[in-house]
């Protein structure tokens, strides 16, 4: 883990008092935001909008369909342009605090604590973007639901999301596996997206399999795949992104495996 950006003793006060009131632990590190990137993308896309519809408009000799096109082209551009400011806007200023049992968000006068035994779900989703078959980066989202009903979204803007991200993860999930396991034990179901788990085994509200009948749970590309024990085949597949608590999941999984062998 990085060395922490801020001492815990000047951390902001209101930061330092949320942590505080819900016992978070050890501060480990504070991620700022990064926008030079997107501002900038923002502006191109609005140049591009007033070039496109400069284009559209003045010529006097342009065809119909030409003029159209290029007034299409405009449009669009300027919702990108609109969609990457709004962005921008929404996380200016924003800062993150990662400590040891919790993040604390601070944007403004805002703050808001996310406890790992506060947290509801984590949905995590990582694209490895590649162009002209050279990797140009991965962009990463993770959605934090807190058991309020209180969500918010993490993503590229955040500096160092590739380190925070699965910080987060790691520490919901440490919360939440032994929640998940006792449930289990008593006779509950849990849902993950569309699969269905107890003790007996695992199903998607069509099919259901015995853990016996179980090989394996994989994530390969993206996507979640259970495969049956007698052909080593897929039975399901569930984009990754969409499972919550991804890890809760595949970790119950693999002790409900190991109990079955």
């Amino acid at each position: 883990m990085t060395t922490n950006i801020l001492p815990a003793d000047i951390l902001p006060l209101p930061v330092q008092q949320v942590a505080a009131a819900q016992e978070l632990g050890t501060f480990t590190r504070a991620y700022e935001t990064s926008l030079a990137r997107t501002t900038i993308g923002s502006l191109v896309f609005l140049a591009g909008a007033a070039l496109f519809s400069a284009g559209g408009i003045f010529p006097p000799d342009l065809t119909v369909t030409t003029r159209g096109l290029l007034l299409v082209f405009g449009l669009f551009s300027l919702g990108l342009a609109i969609s990457l400011a709004y962005s921008v806007i929404r996380v200016a200023n924003q800062q993150v605090y990662l400590f040891e049992r919790g993040i604390v968000i601070h944007k403004g006068k805002q703050v808001q604590v996310f406890p790992w035994n506060q947290v509801s779900a984590v949905w995590q989703s990582i694209t490895r973007n590649y162009r002209n078959g050279r990797y140009v980066g991965t962009t990463s989202i993770y959605t934090l639901r807190r058991v309020d009903g209180y969500q918010v979204k993490l993503n590229n803007l955040t500096r160092d999301i590739a380190e925070l991200g699965p910080a987060i993860a790691r520490g919901v999930t440490r919360e939440l596996v032994p929640h998940a396991l006792h449930s289990i034990r008593v006779g509950q179901t849990l849902m993950f997206a569309s699969f269905d788990v107890d003790r007996e085994g695992i199903g998607d509200g069509r099919t259901f399999l015995f853990w016996s009948q179980v090989q394996g749970v994989e994530v390969q590309q993206g996507r979640v795949i259970v495969k049956r024990a007698e052909t080593g085949q897929a039975v399901w597949k569930e984009k990754a992104a969409k499972i919550p608590n991804l890890l809760v999941f595949l970790t119950v999984v693999d002790e409900m495996l190991r109990r079955a062998n």
